[in-house]
């Protein structure tokens, strides 16, 4: 059953281009299906890439301009009198008939062409486009299309592509990554988008973390801009070791200094300096899918220094519990730190 409206599953290129809300939102500018098909795709990075290649189609099929060279019209009106000739020399008696099928065949012979031209573009358009997301407790390393590498946090989700004409490379970012730029003398920029903030870059490494509507920016190497979507915050540019973290909830956006330790995590590894146990709670949660309760909030304050190794999570439970004199136990899916009896 075809759907006239939006609604929360992600469609597929094919099932936009056929849905009629869809094409009278993009061909008819139909004002009245506009702010639900906009609502979808602000939903999910994965909506707005389906969309735009969906949009693309659209137009590229209905509305593509071409202004032949004066050899191609030559050629096309050469072409065109011979076929007239023909004609012309056909037998009337198949009249109509010919007439008839000469239009149909050519109607099936333009379908073909506007298909294979349509799904060669798809095609490239996907070629373009990467989609790659790890699971709790996974870190995965990544080399995008124009050869930047990106190591992609757990519990995270990285969407690339690049404009039509190569200007423009665009990521969007759930959970946290961090970023090796390639510069590209012919690309306008790099832009990452989070749901709120946007990071523009060119020629950097940086460390960008989104959850829970908190949006961190750690710049090591290079500089950035951040953009945020809140109107009332301006825009700032980082120098190396800058560390900028914004609440979208509070809408605070606060500042400070720090070193490459921050992004450790890419070596695996946590390098913690006087960091509290709060921290590490949520890399449990966030990085491990783990569900954690504290009995006493002041156990959270406790602090802890020295590296923990991401490799094993039973590692990092260990040292917890040692190190900051912690009894952690554990019922069905829930995790309970309180203090020692």
């Amino acid at each position: 059953m075809q759907r006239d409206k939006p609604d929360n599953e992600t469609y597929s290129v094919t099932a936009l281009v056929g849905n009629p809300s869809f094409v009278r939102w993009v061909l008819q500018n139909d004002p009245t299906v506009a702010a639900q098909w906009e609502t979808w795709i602000a939903a999910a990075p994965e909506h707005a890439v389906m969309a735009q290649t969906a949009r693309q189609l659209l137009l590229q099929i209905r509305f593509a301009e071409h202004e032949p060279t004066a050899e191609t019209l030559t050629a096309s009106y050469t072409r065109f009198a011979h076929s007239i000739s023909r004609l012309r020399q056909e037998p009337t008696k198949r009249g109509r008939l010919y007439a008839v099928l000469s239009w149909r065949n050519a109607a099936i012979w333009i379908g073909l062409l506007a298909g294979v031209g349509a799904a060669s573009w798809y095609t490239w358009r996907q070629k373009t486009t990467l989609a790659v997301s790890t699971t709790f407790g996974e870190t995965r390393q990544i080399v995008l299309p124009d050869s930047s590498r990106v190591t992609l946090q757990a519990n995270s989700r990285l969407t690339y592509r690049r404009s039509l004409n190569g200007q423009l490379r665009e990521a969007w970012l759930n959970g946290e990554a961090y970023f090796r730029v390639n510069q590209d003398n012919k690309a306008a920029g790099f832009v990452v988008h989070t749901p709120d903030a946007d990071v523009t870059v060119l020629g950097t490494t940086f460390d960008l973390k989104q959850r829970h509507h908190q949006t961190t920016v750690f710049l090591q190497s290079g500089k950035v801009r951040i953009d945020f979507h809140d109107p009332q915050q301006t825009s700032r540019i980082l120098s190396p070791g800058d560390l900028v973290e914004y609440d979208a909830q509070d809408r605070k956006v606060s500042a400070s200094r720090t070193d490459s330790s921050y992004s450790s995590w890419v070596q695996g590894k946590l390098t913690l300096v006087d960091a509290p146990l709060s921290d590490i709670i949520d890399i449990l949660e966030n990085n491990y899918g783990e569900k954690v309760v504290v009995n006493d909030e002041k156990i959270k304050q406790r602090k802890i220094e020295g590296i923990i190794y991401l490799e094993s999570k039973a590692d990092i439970l260990f040292i917890i519990s040692n190190v900051l004199d912690i009894q952690i136990s554990r019922r069905n899916d829930t995790m309970y730190f309180s203090n020692r009896k």
